[in-house]
């Protein structure tokens, strides 16, 4: 293995650990006066935001759990892809007593000539396109391994879910960066065009999505088994057992508030009782009583009134009267004679 590499880890390593101990000094100098619910709600939000930079759909995932098989799925998939990696880098290596190095000679010297000839392609616009698609693919990994690691710094967390955080952020950021160092030593010992570059940069890219590729294994053949190994959710089921004690809470509220509406609508209705109650009590006390007819039965009686005749019989004290309406002809002629 190259010095290279070694150095280049040792330099990931004392960055990464530097940079952990200066952030957790600055935490600790902090004051923090948050209540019990507020932390356990920051905790939940930062474990939220760790899936989220470890990747859902990764197995990376699992560093957040407790699964020791989950452990071992996420360490084995990071041990294969450098171990691929490392397959790069020997690759890469000029050593001309080595018949399985893919190291490129471009430079051609003719013997009539004393000056050599470069024969690569290799130009600018190479190194430009192999820069985007290094950042595009990987820089993410690199940003949110170091959001982990600012989470791991945080006295709110456990030890063990700072080891988890730390661990996790640490390989995130060294498999990155590691495939960048990689692409780049490998492409500058073989690469002798820009396709080259290109397709070796594709290649190399590759081995960093085989995380993705072993979860969506892992969840053809059991998502269930996958839940088991992945982020634990006592604290996300504790949220919401408090967010459905909150809205219960205020269900509660307005039930009360609701039934304490319609106590005051039953009284309002028990005075309205009452006072129809008096009022009855005192029409009858008047002498108004509620009519037995209809009006249309009373007005045909006025009508009928109206159209009876006194008639004075001679001969007689008494007057007696008589109804037109309800006499029959032969009654008629009578009274005429009359």
């Amino acid at each position: 293995m190259p010095k290279d590499t070694y150095v280049f880890f040792a330099c990931i390593a004392v960055i990464f650990l530097s940079v952990f101990l200066i952030l957790f000094a600055v935490d600790r100098c902090k004051n923090y006066h948050l209540s019990t619910q507020d932390m356990k709600q920051l905790r939940d939000q930062d474990q939220k935001c760790a899936l989220g930079a470890l990747g859902e759909d990764s197995v990376y995932q699992f560093f957040m759990g407790k699964s020791f098989v989950g452990w071992v799925f996420a360490l084995a998939i990071i041990a294969f892809q450098i171990a691929m990696l490392f397959e790069f880098v020997k690759a890469a290596e000029v050593d001309l007593s080595n018949d399985n190095v893919d190291l490129q000679y471009t430079w051609r010297c003719p013997r009539d000539r004393v000056d050599c000839d470069n024969t690569a392609d290799l130009n600018w616009r190479g190194w430009t396109v192999f820069a985007v698609l290094m950042g595009t693919h990987l820089l993410k990994d690199v940003v949110n391994g170091i959001k982990l690691i600012f989470l791991s710094s945080k006295q709110r967390h456990p030890r063990h879910d700072r080891l988890r955080l730390f661990i996790g952020g640490l390989l995130l950021s060294t498999v990155a960066l590691f495939t960048m160092f990689v692409s780049a030593i490998y492409n500058k010992a073989i690469a002798t065009s820009n396709t080259e570059v290109i397709i070796n940069s594709v290649v190399i890219l590759f081995i960093t999505d085989t995380d993705e590729k072993l979860y969506g294994v892992l969840m053809a053949i059991s998502s269930k088994w996958v839940a088991t190994m992945s982020l634990d959710t006592p604290n996300d089921n504790v949220s919401q057992v408090h967010e459905l004690k909150s809205e219960n809470s205020t269900l509660q509220n307005q039930v009360n508030e609701l039934t304490s509406q319609v106590g005051d609508m039953k009284t309002q209705t028990e005075k309205l009782r009452q006072e129809i109650k008096e009022m009855k009590e005192m029409m009858k006390a008047n002498g108004v009583k509620s009519a037995s007819r209809s009006p249309s039965r009373r007005l045909l009686g006025a009508s009928v009134e109206e159209e009876r005749l006194p008639v004075r019989v001679e001969g007689g004290s008494a007057c007696t009267s008589y109804n037109y309406n309800t006499m029959d002809p032969n009654a008629s002629e009578g009274k005429e004679e009359l």
